[in-house]
């Protein structure tokens, strides 16, 4: 399959990107499970396939990282550069589509 395949075949991909586009800093996995249910109505499984799914294409990075007074690592989300210019892309077509 190809690589717009799979973005559509993932229901949330295109709104994972945009979401993390729009936030501008890396996010806690729970912090985005709840932007994403905020803003477009999504669950937990939901962002999950869509967070695989960019992480396998090269758009999301996955890191471990303190943070606060918490000695685990939490796992942060950020978009690669390839993921920041395919999000910049979309929220223009979305822009359009308005």
């Amino acid at each position: 399959m190809s690589s717009i395949g799979e973005l559509d075949e993932s229901n949330a991909s295109l709104r994972l990107l945009i979401t993390l586009n729009q936030i501008h800093k890396p996010i806690i996995l729970t912090d985005l499970y709840e932007e994403m249910r905020r803003r477009f109505k999504v669950g937990r499984r939901t962002v999950d396939t869509a967070l695989t799914t960019c992480i396998r294409l090269g758009l999301v990075k996955r890191e471990k990282q303190r943070t606060g007074m918490n000695p685990m690592p939490s796992l942060i989300h950020v978009l690669t550069p390839k993921g920041k210019m395919i999000a910049e892309k979309i929220a223009e077509l979305e822009k359009s589509l308005r």
